[in-house]
């Protein structure tokens, strides 16, 4: 139960906004060890063409599926990209002469760690928000509710997406000599990883765009419990058979 609670908005654009909502931190939090096995097989139900063809999809259950491969292959992108900046920022570290350009081993290990982990944590917040609560963002201290969050996921998605893109572009002027072959490479990572921000953020918009209001109703007091693919914090609604991804799966293969 939060601490406090408090709606604004009517059907489609409603949404809440709730205060120290531990239980549902708690939801989120729990929901880790599942995230992890779902990362594990990033290509489980689509390939890579249908993929890159999202828009071709119609229903509800084929963007919801979309969307999850697309941000686990993001997640998988982003940690590979970080780790393949930190091997680049070593190399640099090692052959600059100068001290004044070659970065500290501090900000190269710090950088390292923290784009691991926000890859990771801001993943994992969005399959959550999207997929379990069809609306929602949770930050402990204050979480909102509602579909209108699916829209805000896609606009700070394509946003992120689109400064990763932005940012590795001039920095394939910041080398010279043999060390722009270094920069190239650890460019070229972090402009993959622009993208598949963007199909995060495209997919979040299809489906804010085909959901329905009561798909992604929000600030009842309502308490589920009781099954994995339950959680607490808002009401579960049964608007009709449940979607099987892996038969949606199956159907956008043939």
């Amino acid at each position: 139960m939060a601490k406090y609670q408090t709606s604004c908005g009517e059907d489609s654009c409603l949404c809440s906004f709730l205060f120290l909502d531990f239980e549902l931190t708690s939801a989120w939090c729990n929901t880790g060890r599942q995230y992890i096995d779902l990362a594990k097989k990033p290509f489980k139900d689509l390939t890579l063409k249908q993929l890159l063809q999202p828009w071709k999809f119609a229903t509800l259950g084929e963007h919801e599926m979309c969307f999850q491969q697309w941000n686990l292959l993001q997640l998988w992108v982003g940690v590979v990209s970080a780790l393949v900046i930190f091997v680049m920022n070593l190399v640099w570290f090692v052959a600059e002469d100068n001290e004044l350009a070659k970065p500290s081993m501090g900000n190269i290990l710090m950088n390292a760690f923290v784009g691991i982990l926000t890859t990771f944590f801001f993943a994992h917040l969005a399959w959550f928000g999207v997929m379990k609560k069809h609306g929602c963002c949770c930050f402990v201290l204050c979480c909102c509710l509602g579909k209108p969050n699916l829209l805000a996921t896609a606009i700070l998605y394509v946003l992120f997406g689109a400064l990763t893109i932005l940012a590795a572009v001039p920095a394939l002027g910041s080398a010279h000599g043999a060390l722009v072959v270094v920069v190239i490479i650890a460019a070229f990572f972090a402009l993959v990883h622009g993208v598949t921000l963007l199909y995060v953020g495209f997919e979040a918009f299809m489906i804010w765009r085909v959901s329905t209001p009561e798909k992604a109703v929000a600030g009842s007091d309502t308490k589920q419990s009781g099954s994995e693919n339950t959680v607490v914090g808002v009401p579960q609604v049964s608007s009709g058979p449940a979607v099987d991804i892996e038969a949606v799966g199956a159907k956008a293969e043939q």
